[in-house]
């Protein structure tokens, strides 16, 4: 091989390494996500459905428990932070308290919705918005 062609495999490695890492975060976040919802889901079915809380209020409570199972396992898991940050997480409380109000805006904009499916469209958009600024600006590296 020509040192022309040792140096063009070199260059692509760590481009093909960057991918394989976002591929990797982006699975992870999403299993991540979707353990998340389960909890966000069942604390906002128990709150609604069997302790009668208004959703909204409900939607804050279920929120903020799969807000705090994100933060352990997104900064274990996903994107393998060791740094012990409180700027860290004082950004991940920022932007989930930011993603908390999209989704409340969400709902509120689809009350018209049988409730359940309103709740899956406003997790959906929130998860948008959640990755991306969790790797881009919390979790960055």
């Amino acid at each position: 091989m020509s040192e022309h062609s040792q140096a063009l495999q070199q260059g692509k490695r760590p481009a093909a390494k960057k991918r394989v890492l976002l591929i990797r975060q982006v699975f992870a976040f999403g299993l991540v996500g979707v353990l998340n919802t389960a909890v966000d889901f069942l604390v906002f079915m128990i709150l609604t459905h069997f302790l009668a809380v208004f959703y909204m209020i409900a939607q804050i409570f279920s929120y903020g428990a799969g807000m705090l199972n994100s933060y352990v396992l997104n900064s274990k898991v996903t994107f393998s932070s060791s740094l012990k940050s409180g700027t860290r997480f004082i950004k991940f409380v920022i932007l989930n308290i930011s993603v908390l109000v999209i989704t409340l805006i969400v709902m509120h904009n689809l009350t018209f919705l049988p409730l359940y499916i309103n709740k899956l469209i406003s997790t959906v958009v929130g998860l948008a918005f959640n990755f991306v600024l969790s790797k881009l600006w919390v979790f960055k590296a």
